[in-house]
């Protein structure tokens, strides 16, 4: 078979790549982007998830990325 193995190359299960810290900074990264698109609706959503989610440090960056888009 030509995937054999190919499972154990990501990890060797199915697990959420986007699970614990690793998602909130994703989601800090994904609300950059937003920002730098100038969609500050966009930013606010999902800066409001890390706030809520996050860990102390990404909340305080959530928390001054929220006040330099207004």
């Amino acid at each position: 078979e030509v995937f054999t193995g190919l499972e154990s190359d990501f990890g060797g299960d199915s697990e959420d790549l986007f699970s614990g810290s690793d998602m909130v900074g994703t989601k800090l990264d994904l609300a950059r982007a937003y920002i730098d698109m100038d969609d500050r609706d966009g930013a606010r959503g999902i800066l409001k998830e890390v706030i809520e989610e996050g860990s102390e440090d990404q909340k305080l960056e959530a928390q001054e990325l929220m006040q330099k888009i207004g």
